[in-house]
């Protein structure tokens, strides 16, 4: 099965409590913490969150801990290229003519394009 690390409103207020963690945190913790935010959730809601989490490799778990498994910067990454396969087929050159609508870009977005292409062809 092709991994979908598309995540739901409820999950990313989940997440955002653990990339603003620096250590795992206990799941009893993280339920008290959704309610000091306002949610009003059972300890199975969260389990159910954290278990759909775990399956797209959002989340480890050990035990009673919780932690991200990736930041949001990589679950960025992730998710964009994940777009760009479904949608573009793999290729740029397809993103960026649905982005710019085949219509000519200006200067300035041109040069910046440019300086990321350059970047991305020394690493």
């Amino acid at each position: 099965m092709k991994a979908n690390h598309k995540i739901t409103g409820a999950e990313r207020e989940v997440m955002e409590v653990l990339w603003g963690r620096t250590e795992p945190m206990q799941t009893r913790e993280l339920l008290e913490e959704m309610k000091e935010r306002g949610k009003k959730w059972k300890r199975q809601t969260l389990n159910t969150l954290l278990f759909r989490l775990e399956e797209k490799g959002i989340v480890s778990r050990k035990r009673a801990y919780v932690e991200a498994a990736l930041t949001e910067e990589e679950l960025l990454q992730v998710q964009t290229q994940e777009l760009l396969d479904d949608f573009y087929g793999g290729e740029y050159g397809n993103f960026f003519a649905a982005l710019t609508g085949n219509k000519e870009i200006d200067s300035e977005s041109k040069s910046l394009l440019d300086g990321l292409m350059k970047k991305l062809k020394k690493k």
